[in-house]
Formats: structure tokens, sequence, C-alpha cells
């Protein structure tokens, strides 16, 4: 699959979301390693489950 057309569909994907008032899900493939959670009010986080437990970790963008 092309990247950039991916870039494109996630980043619509994530407005698209925020705009509803909705969190939005993806997959960070950059580190590849959790899911990226976008807040409404726009603040992103790394979800990882380590030892079975969920850990919410702070989260830059940044290119791959």
């Amino acid at each position: 699959m092309d990247h950039e057309k991916l870039k494109q569909f996630r980043k619509q994907s994530i407005e698209k979301a925020l705009r509803a008032g909705l969190p939005a899900y993806f997959i960070d493939e950059c580190a590849d390693e959790g899911v990226i959670r976008v807040k409404p009010d726009g603040a992103a986080e790394r979800i990882v489950v380590l030892q079975g437990r969920a850990q919410i970790q702070p989260f830059e963008c940044r290119a791959c």
C-alpha cells in the first residue's frame, strides 16, 4: 500500500472522529509498538500492554 495514501487516510479518520467528539485510535507503524489514542482535546498517548496490563505513555508524533 502507498505509504502517503495511508498517512492521508489516517489523518482524515482522526479528524472525522475528533469532529464527532470521539477519540481516534491507530497503530503506530513507526515504533511498531502499541496503539495511539488521540483524544477529542487533541492530546495523544500510546497504549501498550506490559505484563498483561494496559500502560498509558506520552506520545509525540514524529516522522518515520
